[in-house]
Formats: structure tokens, sequence, C-alpha cells
């Protein structure tokens, strides 16, 4: 028994040393600043994929002191005031994003076919959410990659390679500008006008690309870097034009969705290369000209909300349809899948690969687990560019009228 105590008189004695990493200045701990910090994210950072708040106490600073960065606005503002009115004095040291390390390129255009974003800036962190070609992006922060916003405000992080930096006045000239839209699922840009010649780069359906003229049946394009290039005029149309064919109605979702079957389901994809549950809703709304929110969980309160309290029968072909599960005394309401409603009970999704499932039990394809979890549904026609529906056309998300 002696020698256990000397044993732990030892053990104590050096995990208080310098060999056991004490740390070179106490510890002050600032409690009032972390309610302050508490109180703030809970008020305006309900949602942490589309807003930025990582601060926190510096507890080993003596005076009260707040460090960290956030990339809203109305947060920044009210911590000072939080922190104040609760400690009184104190120090601020919370940056407000975009970093100032960036300068006046706080934009940029996406400059891939498809870019991956991932949760962290790394290959290896999960993948979030993808942007393609011609897309408009903000530049929060720089640390080896790049923080980046979305139009639909998603999150996360890429690599320089996958944007050309502008600033606000060179953004706003690339939205100006006439454009192509690639509009066949896959292809290539060409160096010359010959699709012989050699690839510039591959693209997808939706990419946007700067108009430069018309030649031998091509159109020539520049990239958001200004690489110059030649796209297939039976492979895109002139923004405008484009535009002006798609039609906002449900039956068109779904024809457009129905032209996917088969593509694998990506877990972040958005693109016709590979794309998950929400990616389908979100690829099929952008070949609309409509920008959707990025993870079902958000898409769910978006638009028009459908009455299914009753059934089915007040579905329509194209609204949204959403599964998970419902809210419990002790738990919320979990969305954890997305599909568009195809009439006759069926519906199409990204499961595996892009399919069609069945709400029926007579249906050779009725899909059980998805049927027992149907909570929710909403409308996307008559729900664009709507106040508070969070549902926007290209020409009415801000990102594109900067």
């Amino acid at each position: 028994m002696k020698n256990l105590c000397l044993l732990a008189i030892a053990v104590f004695i050096f995990s208080n040393t310098t060999l056991g990493q004490k740390p070179d200045k106490p510890i002050y701990k600032h409690l009032e600043l972390d309610t302050a910090i508490t109180t703030v994210k809970d008020k305006y950072i309900p949602d942490k994929r589309v807003k930025v708040f990582d601060v926190k106490v510096d507890d080993y600073e003596k005076e009260p002191t707040l460090t960290g960065i956030t990339s809203d606005v109305e947060a920044y503002n009210a911590l000072q005031e939080e922190a104040k009115a609760r400690s009184g004095k104190f120090i601020n040291k919370v940056e407000l994003l975009p970093a100032k390390d960036l300068g006046d390129k706080t934009f940029g255009v996406i400059n891939l076919s498809v870019a991956d974003i991932r949760t962290e800036g790394k290959f290896s962190a999960e993948m979030a959410t993808q942007a393609i070609l011609g897309t408009p992006v903000r530049i929060l922060q720089k640390d080896g990659w790049y923080r980046i916003q979305t139009p639909d405000g998603y999150i996360g992080w890429t690599q320089s390679s996958s944007f050309t930096p502008m600033t606000q006045e060179e953004v706003t000239t690339w939205n100006k500008v006439p454009k192509v839209v690639f509009t066949d699922y896959f292809g290539f840009s060409y160096e010359a006008p010959d699709k012989n010649s050699q690839h510039v780069s591959d693209l997808v359906s939706s990419n946007i690309l700067k108009l430069d003229g018309e030649e031998n049946g091509f159109y020539k394009v520049s990239y958001p870097d200004g690489r110059k290039a030649y796209v297939q005029k039976e492979q895109s149309m002139l923004y405008k034009e484009w535009r002006r064919s798609k039609k906002t109605t449900g039956e068109s979702f779904v024809n457009e969705a129905y032209r996917l079957m088969g593509i694998p389901y990506v877990w972040g994809g958005t693109s016709v290369k590979g794309m998950d549950c929400s990616g389908l809703t979100k690829t099929v709304l952008l070949m609309h000209g409509i920008i959707l929110m990025r993870d079902a969980s958000q898409q769910a309160y978006t638009g028009i909300p459908v009455d299914i309290s009753t059934g089915y029968e007040n579905l329509q072909v194209g609204d949204l349809m959403f599964f998970g599960k419902k809210a419990q005394a002790d738990k919320k309401e979990r969305v954890r899948h997305v599909a568009f409603y195809a009439g006759d009970k069926k519906f199409i999704h990204a499961s595996g690969c892009i399919r069609i499932s069945s709400l029926d039990p007579q249906s050779p394809d009725y899909d059980e687990g998805n049927t027992k979890e149907f909570i929710r549904a909403i409308r996307i026609v008559g729900a664009v560019d709507k106040q508070n529906t969070n549902i926007w056309s290209i020409e009415g998300n801000s990102f594109y009228k900067q």
C-alpha cells in the first residue's frame, strides 16, 4: 500500500511539472464571456452551415479576452454588447470575415467544371457540397485552402485552383457580361472551333462561360481566369435564350430528373457527375435557373408548405417530399432525405443512383422505409423569389447581382 501511495504522489508531481506540459501562464476563467458567446450563438447562428462563428475566451489572458472569427455582422455587434453588459471591460480580438489578409479580392467565380468544397481545408475531410463553373462565390478566409460561401449560403473549404479571386468591381463586371450556358450533360470545350482540336476542359450541365463571339457552329468563350475556348452550339445556348426556354413547372422538374436516371449517388455531390439526394433536387432546379438551399434539412423549410395530414392527395408533380423522424416530446424533427414527387404515388430520388420508388405497397418499386418516414412536403412552383421562401432565381440571388 505504501508503494502505491508513493507512486500516486510521483505521478501527481510529474503531471504538474513542465515535463507534464504545465501551461506557461496561469489559466483565468472568465465565465461571463462564455455565457455571452453562448447567448449570441444561440440567437444569431441557428445554422453553422451558412454562418461562421468560431469564438472563444482566451483563458491565458488575465484581462477578459474574446478571440476567433465570425462571418455575421449582427452576431459580431451583438457579441460586443453582450460581453460589455456581462463583463464590463474586455479585450476584443474577434475578426469579422472576410479576413483582412485577403485584401480587396473577397469575391470569386468558380473556374472548374465542378469544384469540390469540403468541411475542412484538407483532402481527407468530408465533401460538403460542390459548385460549378461560372458560379460567383464569396471568399471569407485563407488558411492554405480557402473558405468560401456559395449562392445558397453554404460555407466550406476549397483549393485556390477551384476559383478565380476577384474584387467586387470585377465580379460585378463578370455578372453583367453576355454568357453562354452549357446545356448538354457532359462535354468539352476546345482550343479551336473544331471538335477534333485540343480540349481546354470538360464541361457539365449548367456551366456558364463568358460569350466572346461565334465561329463555324461554335461559341467563342472565356473562362473566369481568362482562358479562351470554343463550345459547340449544339451543346449550349445563349444565357438569355436558355432562361426563356425554361418552364417553372413541376412536370418540367420531374422530366429533367428522369433524364438523370442511373447517375450514381455521391455524398456531397451537386452536379451531373454524381449527386446525393438534395444534390439531385439542387441540380435539377439549377437546370431551370433556380437556386435551392443545399441540404434536405434546409430545403424542407423553404418554399410553400404542402398539407400532408390526410395523405398524398394534396401532392402535385414536382413537389419536394421529405423523409425522416417526426418531432417528439424530447426530440426535434429530423429530415434525412428528399425526393421529387412524380405522380401516381411514385417519387424519384438519389439512393444508390437516381431511381424511381413507390409509396404504394402493391408496387414492385415500393419503398417501405421511406414511405413510413414521409414527414413533410413543399412546393417550389409559385415560391421562387418570394419573400421568406429562400428559393431564388439566378437573377434574384444576391451573389449574381453584385
